[in-house]
C-alpha cells in the first residue's frame, strides 16, 4: 500500500476513533479565593483497548447485517503521539465488527495529525503559580508537576553602574515531570495473584511541562528582551542603563525591603523588572491490561470458516497475558477558563492562550568568564519572576563580592 494511501486511512481513522479515555469537551473551571483554578471535565466513557474498532451491535454502515464469516484488510491506530504528530498502527484482516482475525503488522513513527482536539483525561484540574495537578476520579489517581526552575544569569549583580556593560543570559529552561499511579484495578473481578481478563495493573499518569519558547525579560529603561536558552556556556546579551535607579525614574523599591539583598546597603533604590518563560503541558497515561492471546490453530472455527494459515486454520484464544496501553496529548491553557493573566501565555500572538507562564525564575551571578560556578562569585536569588537590580552613578558600588 502506498504511503499516501496509508496516511489518508490514518487521518480518517483518527477522526472516527471511539476509544477515548474521557470526553474531549473543555472542562468547566472556576477561580478559587486562594488563587487556584479548579476544573471539572465533561463526562465520558472508558475503553481500555488501545486500537480503533468497529461497531458492537452486529450491524455496520447503513444497517447491513454483520456477517462473522467475512473479513477485510484494514489498519487500526494503536497510539498517537501529539508531541511528534506520529502514530503507531497495526495492519491485518478484521471481521466486520472490528476484531482482528489475522495479521498484526505493526508500524511505528508514521506521520499523522489528529482530526479532533487532544483528549483531556482530568476530572479535576488545578493550576497555581507553583504547579499543575490533574486527577482521574474513577481510578483514584492524580499527578502533580511543579513549574521548573528557569535561570537568568546576570553580571554585575546585584548592582551595576550607569552605562556599564552589564550582561544577562538565559541559563536554562529544563523540563519537569510529576506522576502518580495505582498498582491494580480489578475491572474483571480478579486480583494481583489471580488476574482475570479486563483487569489492569501499573496504571500511571504523568504530567510533563516542556519549554515552549525563549525567556521574556522586561527591565525598566532597558526594554523587552527575548532570550533563547543558552545554557551555562553560551554568550550573554549586553545591556546598559542610561539612568540610575532613582525614585524619580521608577527606582522606588529599597534594597532593605527585599529578602536576600544583604550585600547592598538597605537604602539603595532598585529597578524592578520581570522575567518568565512559556511552557506547554503534556499528559501520558499508561497501564497494562490482562487480555486474551489469539493464535492460529488447525482446522475451521465453530462457523466452519478458515481465517488463517493460508486457509488451513482459524484464530482461537490460546492464553492470557498483560498488554501495555498508552494514551497522551497536550492540555493547552485555553482549556482553563478564568486562568489568571500571570499564568496565561499566548506565544503565537493569535489572541488565544496556548501555554502557561513559568515565573519560577532564579537569578544566578556570573563572573567575567560567564561562569556561574565560580565559588568567589557564586550566588542565586528567586523572587518568583521579579528582577531587582540596583544601578548607581559612576562613583557608586558595583555588585561584585567583597566590593
Amino acid at each position: 500500500m502506498k504511503l499516501s494511501a496509508i496516511l489518508f486511512i490514518l487521518l480518517v481513522l483518527l477522526s472516527l476513533q471511539p476509544n477515548t479515555i474521557h470526553a474531549q469537551s473543555a472542562p468547566g473551571c472556576r477561580f478559587q479565593p486562594d488563587g487556584s483554578i479548579v476544573c471539572t471535565a465533561g463526562g465520558g466513557s472508558e475503553n481500555g483497548s488501545g486500537g480503533g474498532g468497529g461497531g458492537s451491535s452486529g450491524e455496520v454502515g447503513g444497517g447491513e447485517t454483520c456477517d462473522p464469516t467475512t473479513v477485510h484488510y484494514g489498519t487500526q491506530i494503536l497510539s498517537y503521539d501529539a508531541a511528534t504528530n506520529t502514530c503507531t498502527t497495526v495492519a491485518g484482516f478484521f471481521s466486520c465488527d472490528g476484531v482482528m482475525v489475522e495479521g498484526g503488522e505493526i508500524t511505528e513513527g508514521l506521520f499523522c495529525s489528529s482530526a479532533t482536539p487532544a483528549e483531556n483525561p482530568c476530572d479535576t484540574f488545578s493550576v497555581t503559580t507553583s504547579g499543575i495537578t490533574c486527577g482521574i476520579t474513577e481510578w483514584k489517581v492524580s499527578a502533580r508537576v511543579t513549574f521548573p526552575e528557569t535561570y537568568l544569569d546576570v553580571r554585575p549583580y546585584p548592582a551595576t553602574l550607569v552605562r556599564w556593560p552589564s550582561a544577562v543570559r538565559n541559563g536554562g529552561e529544563p523540563e519537569a515531570s510529576g506522576s502518580g499511579g495505582v498498582n491494580y484495578i480489578s475491572n474483571g473481578g480478579g486480583s494481583p495473584n489471580r488476574p482475570r481478563q479486563g483487569d489492569w495493573q501499573d496504571l500511571r499518569l504523568t504530567l510533563t511541562l516542556r519549554s515552549a519558547g525563549p525567556m521574556f525579560v522586561t527591565l525598566p529603561h532597558v526594554g523587552d528582551l527575548i532570550l533563547p536558552d543558552q545554557g551555562t556556556s553560551g554568550n550573554p546579551t549586553t545591556i546598559q542603563w542610561q539612568v540610575p535607579s532613582h525614585p524619580s525614574v521608577g527606582g522606588d523599591v529599597l534594597a532593605g525591603s527585599v529578602s536576600g539583598l544583604d550585600e547592598l546597603p538597605g537604602d539603595i533604590p532598585l529597578f524592578a523588572g520581570n522575567g518568565r518563560t512559556p511552557y506547554k503541558l503534556f499528559w501520558d497515561l499508561r497501564y497494562y491490561a490482562y487480555e486474551a492471546i489469539q493464535d492460529c490453530v488447525a482446522g475451521p472455527n465453530s462457523n466452519g470458516v478458515y481465517t488463517c494459515g493460508s486457509g488451513t486454520g482459524h484464530k482461537e484464544i490460546v492464553g492470557y497475558d498483560w498488554k501495555l496501553h498508552s494514551k497522551g496529548g497536550e492540555i493547552p491553557s485555553s482549556a482553563v477558563q478564568g486562568l489568571p493573566a500571570s499564568l496565561m501565555a499566548d506565544i503565537n500572538n493569535d489572541g488565544t492562550p496556548d501555554a502557561y507562564w513559568d515565573n519560577n525564575l532564579t537569578l544566578r551571578r556570573m563572573d567575567n568568564n560567564n561562569r556561574v560556578d565560580n565559588p568567589v562569585y557564586q550566588r542565586s536569588w528567586n523572587w518568583n519572576g521579579t528582577i531587582y537590580w540596583a544601578v548607581r552613578e559612576g562613583q557608586g558600588q558595583i555588585g561584585w563580592p567583597g566590593q
